[in-house]
């Protein structure tokens, strides 16, 4: 399961700071060349990463865009532009995907990283199923080098989203995994894991405390602009945001800003804080696994329903973050573009609405204690879950509030991530308030509810699983033409939308902080973390 640390994060893709040192002028005949002072750049957070190991490693995922590269990576939002493979082109029946591999690419330990590299990375991934990011990779049947720089990839099913599936594939180098039976590619934790092609090479890291990244001066798009990067792990979010603003870091991480520190950040001519479009939401979880230990009744749809009206989505936006977000009806966000299912007109707060939906199902209060029950004469009495938080306390009161106005218990309790995600994968829980940072193809956002995913390890929070919702998802994933894939889409978030696994609340925005006086020049698009390869040409101020 993903967390509010990864996806509104992983979803969020961060690449590469690429950008140019301001020119220094040619020191005079009679005067010795003075070396220019390396050029640091200090990103604040409240969690580097879970490990250096990319095969099993969720956490800060966009951190290791600039470690490792891909074939194709993502510049905006469902945009896409070359990567390691400078070209490609795919054959009439859409089974047959040819790559050009740029020529005089390097691993970070010397090696080359040709097509031969590339075949052999991917061919890895899946004999090892690598966790983090084989599911790519699930329909490719062959994978060969026919020389040096050419790559053919033969499908067992055509795709529609080909750039989309191996932008979140890391290309690793046979020098550092080769000779490593399964279970040592799980514990290996030594820094060479970080080992890659990016523009940045992992140096040093310190759990708990600081991660460096020292410049990759032979990196094929160009020596990074910022000789070294470092992450500095604070304690708490505010704290993180006092380090800002007292100078003592340059960036704060995404998502790492409180909603109550924008206005006093904004207010600083010394700091710029981008605000933008994402594919980052959150929703209220509920449990649907067959095997959950859930109260029957909140398998109802009437009392789903009720639950969706009792919930005050722009309270919760207000809350956490000061109105910059947008409520939400289905999973996929406005931001994605026609993906997003404008026919689903959400059901909106409405609490006399939600009394009515259990009034007209029989749910009564017999005993007169503000708790209706259900027909069984179990009362509307659910556990209602969120990580330790003083946003997410408010969040969780504001549901919470909701639900007792229209007859339904639901307690608020904190926990840490550790003890939350622990009630998986026996799905112990009622509801869970969450968030996922969604990829920028809408096949995730709709696999997290197939019901293989719910196996230990899988990607499912729900428990959710359905029949005819898996042929939809089987018949999606091989549908090249886009309007017919499209609408496929959209009968999947209305049927995600009616059976209500999850209750989406709202749509995130983006909102990132940065030193104005420091650097400069990175041109944000909608989707862009502050280091994102070539879009993004930062560089210090003079």
């Amino acid at each position: 399961m993903r967390t509010k640390c990864t996806i509104f994060l992983l979803i969020v893709l961060a690449l590469t700071l690429a950008a140019c040192k301001p020119a220094q002028a040619p020191a005079a005949p009679d005067e010795p060349a003075v070396a220019a002072e390396p050029v640091s750049m200090t990103v604040g957070t409240t969690y580097i990463w879970d490990t250096a190991n990319p095969t099993f490693g969720w956490y800060n995922y966009t951190l290791r865009y600039l470690i490792f590269d891909t074939l194709v990576e993502e510049v905006g939002i469902s945009k896409f532009q070359p990567g390691l493979a400078e070209s490609w082109e795919v054959s009439d029946d859409g089974l047959v995907w040819t790559f050009k591999i740029r020529e005089g690419v390097t691993f970070h330990d010397g090696t080359p990283c040709d097509a031969n590299a590339v075949a052999w990375s991917l061919n890895w991934t899946l004999e090892n199923d690598i966790e983090t990011f084989a599911f790519y990779l699930y329909n490719f049947s062959e994978i060969v080098a026919l020389d040096d720089t050419t790559l053919q990839v033969t499908l067992s099913d055509p795709v529609g989203n080909m750039e989309y599936l191996l932008m979140y594939v890391w290309i690793l180098p046979e020098s550092v995994w080769g000779t490593m039976s399964y279970d040592e590619i799980m514990e290996f934790e030594d820094l060479s894991a970080g080992v890659g092609t990016g523009p940045y090479i992992l140096k040093e890291w310190v759990e708990g405390e600081y991660l460096i990244l020292e410049a990759n001066k032979d990196y094929w798009r160009g020596a990074p602009a910022v000789d070294e990067i470092i992450w500095r792990e604070f304690a708490t979010e505010d704290a993180t945001v006092q380090a800002l603003i007292a100078g003592e870091i340059d960036v704060i991480a995404a998502d790492t800003i409180p909603a109550t520190a924008i206005e006093t950040l904004q207010a600083d001519p010394a700091i710029e804080v981008p605000i933008m479009e994402s594919t980052t939401i959150d929703e209220l979880i509920i449990n649907s696994h067959e095997n959950g230990s859930q109260p029957a009744s909140l398998w109802d749809p009437a009392v789903r329903l009720a639950i969706a009206y009792a919930i005050d989505k722009q309270q919760i936006i207000n809350l956490a973050y000061l109105g910059n977000a947008e409520a939400a009806s289905v999973i996929i966000p406005t931001s994605m573009g026609d993906w997003h299912n404008t026919d689903i007109k959400d059901v909106g707060y409405d609490i006399a609405a939600g009394n009515k939906v259990l009034d007209d199902a029989g749910f009564v209060d017999s005993d007169g204690d503000g708790v209706r029950e259900f027909s069984d004469g179990t009362p509307l009495e659910y556990r209602l879950y969120a990580t330790d938080s003083a946003t997410n306390a408010r969040i969780l009161e504001t549901i919470a509030n909701g639900l007792s106005q229209i007859g339904i218990s639901a307690p608020p309790t904190l926990m840490d991530e550790d003890s939350l995600i622990g009630l998986y994968p026996a799905f112990d829980f009622d509801l869970v308030y969450w968030g996922w940072g969604l990829d920028p193809d809408p096949d995730f956002a709709m696999l997290i509810f197939t019901c293989d995913q719910r196996e230990e390890g899988g990607w499912s929070d729900s428990g959710y699983c359905n029949e005819e919702f898996e042929q939809m998802y089987a018949e999606q994933a091989i549908t090249v033409d886009h309007e017919t894939r499209r609408q496929l889409i959209w009968d999947m978030s209305a049927k995600l939308y009616e059976e209500r696994p999850y209750i989406v609340l709202s749509y995130v925005k983006n909102i990132q902080a940065y030193r104005s006086d420091r650097f400069t020049g990175f041109n944000l698009a909608p989707g862009d973390i502050l280091w994102k390869a070539g879009l993004l040409p930062a560089k210090p101020v003079e």
